[in-house]
């Protein structure tokens, strides 16, 4: 008790309180508007555009991100994260969600590679959950002309007519062919919107 008030706290309001509006150096948003935009230079925001940018004037978003995204000239510039027309997704970390942690590629030259914030993957289908499967519309056959499907006459001993068996003929190789399976998209997508990602580069 502390002037007739109870001090205990709580589990939940023991752990830090970040003030509203204030995100820390490093953070990421989407914007709904244009990239070109001048004023979010003053207010410590700039595009996920993935340019090189100097390591002195923005030393505080280096020291956060470093080279994670590329390492620009290697010497006095960075890369910024280029999320154009990129979906985000959450570092692995060994959680195994991701089977191709491990092959991931830096975003650019001197970035970060495989299960490390930075990395990035193409384009991948998985095999569906239920088997393709050819449609039956184009069934057909094809036709052996002049070849009787019976017997053109009865055997009788001493004729001199030749006797047709009733075997089915085989047609020639010539006509092989295969059935494309048609359709499909550039890629496997969600419904999706388009916004501008922003990145703090300073508190």
């Amino acid at each position: 008790m502390s002037g007739g008030k109870h001090t205990s706290q709580t589990t939940e309001q023991a752990k830090p309180v970040v003030p509203v509006g204030d995100l820390v150096v490093g953070s990421v948003i989407p914007y709904a508007g244009p990239s070109d935009v001048p004023g979010f230079d003053p207010q410590s925001w700039i595009p996920c555009d993935g340019r090189a940018i100097s390591r002195a004037t923005y030393v505080a978003l280096f020291e956060v991100i470093g080279t994670l995204h590329g390492a620009g000239n290697g010497v006095s510039t960075f890369r910024l994260p280029d999320y154009r027309g990129w979906f985000l997704r959450g570092v692995d970390d060994g959680a195994k969600r991701d089977p191709d942690a491990e092959h991931r590629a830096p975003a650019a030259p001197g970035g970060h590679s495989g299960d490390a914030c930075g990395s990035q993957q193409g384009y991948a289908t998985a095999l569906p959950h239920e088997a393709f499967e050819l449609s039956e519309d184009g069934a057909h056959a094809h036709e052996a002309p002049n070849v009787p499907t019976g017997y053109s006459s009865y055997h009788m001993a001493g004729q001199h007519q030749a006797e047709w068996n009733s075997d089915p003929a085989d047609t020639s190789e010539a006509g092989e062919h295969q059935h494309d399976l048609l359709g499909g998209d550039p890629e496997s997508r969600p419904l999706n919107a388009y916004v501008t990602y922003l990145i703090r580069y300073r508190a």
